[in-house]
């Protein structure tokens, strides 16, 4: 859903403008706050990342790579700012739920499966969870989630490995009963 171009320019559409924060503000608040581990500052960084790319002149050649690299450095420099708090990007206690699957209409089957993969995925550990719907539910390549998250490729590709493994296993039950139930 690439709507940079449509939002870029002098005839701004506030409604694809509206659409794209809609689209990218839950995941890049989630990408922040694993940053810099404050629900607020988060929250304001990804603002401001807004009203930036609102008044940007140029439009970025691959918008979602310019999202996530703009609030990665963004709240680096806010780390950077605070002398007295440590700079770990890699921290994994207190990373939230990323729940951007909620725009899909409910209908009750899919909706019973929605929420049941919304479960499983939200037992996994939470740079798992990170990982996992950065690649399956945002479309970020092996590369692209290795060097946002500074891990190796080798490590994404355990963590959707072992998220897939999870979810596959606990999910069995889910469909038998289901299959049976008909």
């Amino acid at each position: 859903m690439e709507l940079c171009g449509d939002i870029m320019g002098e005839n701004v559409d506030l409604v694809n403008f509206e659409l794209l924060y809609n689209r990218w503000s839950g995941l890049l608040h989630q990408y922040a706050f694993y940053i810099v581990r404050d629900e607020e500052v988060a929250g304001s960084l990804v603002n401001d990342l807004f009203v930036q790319l609102w008044f940007k002149q140029t439009k970025p050649e691959n918008l979602k790579g310019y999202l996530f690299r703009a609030i990665k450095n963004a709240s680096i420099n806010y780390l950077a700012t605070r002398q007295n708090y440590p700079l770990t990007l890699l921290d994994q206690e207190e990373l939230t739920t990323i729940s951007d699957l909620s725009s899909i209409s409910p209908e009750s089957d899919h909706a019973d499966k929605l929420s049941m993969l919304q479960n499983l995925i939200s037992q996994l550990p939470q740079k798992r969870q990170l990982v996992f719907r950065m690649h399956r539910i945002e479309g970020f390549s092996y590369a692209e989630i290795a060097e946002l998250l500074q891990i190796s490729v080798r490590t994404v590709e355990d963590h959707l490995s072992k998220a897939m493994q999870f979810i596959h296993t606990h999910s069995k039950p889910f469909l038998c009963r289901k299959l049976t139930e008909a």
